[in-house]
């Protein structure tokens, strides 16, 4: 009964439009069910609440300034969704925005390299604390969330020892232009961020080593029976969180014009934040880049609402963090009711 059902329409769809149709309908049902475009839905009505509520929020500076602090966000929670959908989690991003903040200004102020190798430098030394992370998880099986909280530690504590709690400055004009510069209009931070959601999509999406992220996050001994090399994929995974959150330090060095021991502060937590409001599980295997991008963009959005009306800044932790624990939330509540069907 089951292969006549799935034979028929085949045979209606080459002979008329109803099933054209019919296929266009369905296809826009599943648009509409999605949980991004629920999320999309929720994004136009905070942004109508705000044009409402604040004559500030749809000036040309408030829309550079947020789009740059969205963008900044944005590689974090990318790196992080890598992360999740394998089933784990990162707590050492923020760390390393700050190891590497330092270091891209004592490589490039201190010890006067050119701009580019300073740069690159840098950003191998984010990615080498993901491969850190990744072996250690992979061989040693301590779980993720152990092993990041003492790199994050690790990492913060070698931040403030390179420059004794000192911020480093005199960056040269070209690299400010990273975080300050524009083309085309748009901020350039909004043009990498934008670069870096493409290119995780298409890996997640179109790539083996995607659908191998997938499959750990919803079944590791599956994964690893399969064939599936899962500690070289791990070790991959928390490369490419680590790398994209070094991405974010140089991106924030360049904007803010300074190197910083105690940058990246929270990132972590905003970063899993955005992940799971944009739809992705905590327990692995689901999620999308295009969840974690409108997620991030509601964090960002709802935090530079709370700034125009004058909320303060005590109270604005207050609510992200209250955010957080709503999504997480709803999260274990999407896990049972699936569990229940």
């Amino acid at each position: 009964m089951s292969v006549d059902r799935d034979v028929r329409p085949r045979k209606v769809a080459g002979n008329g439009a109803g099933s054209s149709r019919g296929a266009w309908l369905e296809r826009g049902g599943r648009i509409l069910g999605a949980k991004e475009t629920g999320l999309a839905a929720v994004l136009v009505v905070i942004v109508l609440f705000l044009a409402w509520q604040s004559p500030n929020f749809l000036t040309a500076a408030n829309l550079v300034v947020v789009s740059r602090q969205i963008a900044l966000a944005l590689f974090i929670s990318i790196g992080m969704t890598f992360v999740i959908l394998s089933g784990a989690i990162d707590l050492s991003v923020g760390s390393v925005v700050a190891l590497v903040s330092v270091t891209v200004g004592q490589l490039m102020v201190t010890a006067g390299l050119q701009p580019v190798l300073a740069t690159v430098l840098a950003l191998v030394v984010g990615a080498l604390v993901g491969v850190f992370n990744g072996a250690v998880v992979a061989y040693t099986r301590i779980p993720s969330f152990v092993v990041t909280l003492g790199m994050l530690a690790m990492a913060s504590g070698l931040a403030l020892g390179m420059t004794q709690g000192q911020t480093i400055s005199g960056f040269p004009a070209g690299f400010l232009a990273i975080g300050q510069g524009s083309t085309l209009g748009v901020p350039n931070p909004v043009w990498l961020a934008a670069l870096a959601a493409v290119v995780a999509h298409l890996v997640l999406a179109r790539t083996t080593f995607g659908r191998h992220v997938y499959l750990l996050g919803s079944n590791e001994q599956a994964a690893l029976l399969s064939g599936i090399s899962v500690r070289r994929t791990k070790i991959l995974i928390f490369t490419i969180a680590s790398t994209l959150a070094a991405c974010a330090a140089i991106v924030e060095t360049a904007r803010l014009t300074v190197g910083q021991p105690s940058a990246g502060a929270g990132y972590e937590l905003a970063a899993i934040g955005a992940v799971v409001i944009g739809g992705a599980s905590l327990f692995g295997g689901e999620g999308s880049i295009l969840g974690t991008v409108l997620g991030t963009t509601l964090l960002g959005l709802i935090l530079n609402g709370l700034i125009l009306l004058g909320i303060s800044a005590y109270w604005q932790q207050v609510f992200s963090g209250a955010v957080i624990i709503l999504a997480v939330g709803l999260n274990f509540w999407r896990q049972r009711q699936r569990q229940r069907s």
